[in-house]
């Protein structure tokens, strides 16, 4: 069952992705598609997941379904590492080195970012 779920999620994430790369297109061959969805992939992943899906005790197949499933489709390694491949081949130096650092230091303070806007009250409850 836990397959089920996550592929379903996986699906809902995964073509999300591909409308968000309709939307924004590259420019120039940078990827700003790709590098949205991570960071903000890594903002609700650490703040959704891991804060108010978990402290609500919520079902376990659901909070495997949002993270592994539809977070895991929707940000994507693969994409940042083969975009960051194509900007060097295009010999567009100074886009990979900016696309790499944007991506790597945004991605750590996006998931930064939705730890720390988590405030929990007593009892689990956000301020």
């Amino acid at each position: 069952m836990n397959y089920v779920i996550v592929g379903l999620f996986a699906f809902l994430g995964g073509n999300l992705r591909y409308g968000v790369s309709l939307l924004f297109p590259k420019v120039n061959g940078f990827p700003i598609a790709t590098l949205l969805v991570n960071l903000l992939g890594c903002f609700l992943f650490s703040w959704l997941v891991k804060h108010i899906m978990a402290d609500r005790d919520m079902n376990g197949r659901l909070i495997l379904g949002v993270g592994t499933g539809f977070f895991g489709a929707l940000t994507t390694f693969s994409s940042f590492a083969l975009d960051t491949i194509q900007l060097f081949q295009a010999g567009n130096i100074g886009g990979a080195f900016v696309y790499l650092l944007v991506s790597i230091v945004g991605g750590l303070l996006f998931a930064y970012l939705g730890e720390a806007v988590y405030h929990p009250k007593e009892g689990g409850e956000e301020v």
